[in-house]
């Protein structure tokens, strides 16, 4: 069973790191970061490059809980099986691990994905788990 979450949109690390770091497209992001989740994984990415970039750690999660954004951690056979499905299909299009939960997890959930890679684009309107991929790209 799926948790209750914010479910309307799926942020990807980019699009959640265009807000933190005040990117182009943060504009959008702000418009549905109250209706959006991220999934554990991809706060994960964020919070690496935060890292990498400098900022301490503590502060990193500070301003990512200032968002108040619903954490999805759930991540089972069930989840598995779909990432592998995504990483076998995207292949083509070179898509990480991280990538591919994010698709999943917002599959599963019938949810938008918002990111900042336009390579995801080619995704929108295809299927997995017999969902449509919604993406919204916004740069």
């Amino acid at each position: 069973m799926i948790a209750a979450f914010k479910s309307e949109y799926a942020l990807d690390a980019s699009a959640l790191l265009a807000v933190i770091l005040n990117e182009p497209g943060h504009e959008q992001v702000r418009k549905v970061i109250d209706r959006a989740h991220i999934h554990a994984l991809n706060a994960a990415e964020v919070f690496g490059k935060l890292v990498r970039e400098g900022v301490p750690p503590n502060e990193a999660k500070d301003c990512f809980e200032e968002l108040n954004l619903d954490v999805i951690t759930e991540f089972g056979v069930p989840e598995a099986l779909l990432v592998g499905e995504m990483l076998a299909r995207t292949r083509r299009q070179g898509l990480s691990l991280g990538d591919c939960v994010c698709l999943a997890s917002a599959a599963r959930r019938g949810s938008i994905v918002v990111t900042a890679d336009r390579r995801w684009q080619e995704l929108h309107g295809s299927r997995i788990a017999d969902r449509e991929l919604k993406i919204q790209v916004i740069r």
